[in-house]
């Protein structure tokens, strides 16, 4: 008797098995994704005051990384708290209209804008500015270069501002509306993925 369990049939079956992917679904006309987006658009600047707690990793040239993150919005000013794996403190980076402050290896240094202050400490030129704008899932306003694409729920999926490339790979439901649990933000050899462990919008 031939042993249907031989190699080339078990072969033949995980071939198949393969090929039966979910199938994709239809995308919507771009008109009806431009509405959805408007709408959720709106609902999102009304976003002023805002807390998410997550993860960071970040990759930079010869290193890399994770640590847990709170990002506090308050309006325009913003405070970051980044901590290691066992809750030691990192950094914390304070922006507002007198400038931004951070702490880190019980020291204090201040700049004029986040990107400067950053770069002299780290060498690294990171668009913590633009975070604020991308993290809620919004492109950043007056930026003339921008290239974005809509999902079918009218959420952006793919963003291009600036220089860098910003993929939301999860969305997290928190009414009024859904927030990104995932994203990715790339240029260069610099990538940040940032998961969102719990929002709170106030």
């Amino acid at each position: 008797m031939r042993n249907l369990f031989s190699l080339p049939a078990l072969l033949l079956i995980i071939l198949v098995s393969g090929c039966a992917t979910t199938p994709k679904e239809p995308e919507l006309p771009l008109e009806l994704r431009q509405t959805l987006w408007e709408t959720r658009h709106k609902a999102l600047q009304q976003m002023n005051h805002w807390q998410l707690m997550g993860k960071l990793g970040l990759r930079v040239p010869d290193q890399s990384g994770s640590m847990s993150v709170e990002w506090l919005q308050n309006r325009q000013d913003f405070t970051v708290y980044l901590d290691g794996p066992l809750g030691q403190s990192l950094a914390k980076i304070e922006s507002n209209d007198h400038g931004i402050v951070v702490e880190a290896d019980g020291k204090r240094y201040q700049g004029r804008t986040p990107e400067a202050l950053l770069y002299d400490l780290t060498g690294w030129q990171l668009p913590v500015s633009y975070l604020r704008f991308w993290i809620q899932g919004v492109p950043v306003p007056d930026i003339q270069e921008t290239s974005m694409q809509l999902d079918n729920e009218g959420q952006l999926s793919h963003l291009k501002q600036a220089g860098w490339t910003i993929d939301y790979l999860e969305y997290q439901n928190q009414p009024p509306v859904s927030l990104p649990g995932r994203i990715r933000v790339e240029k260069g050899d610099i990538r940040m993925t940032l998961v969102a462990r719990r929002w709170q919008v106030k």
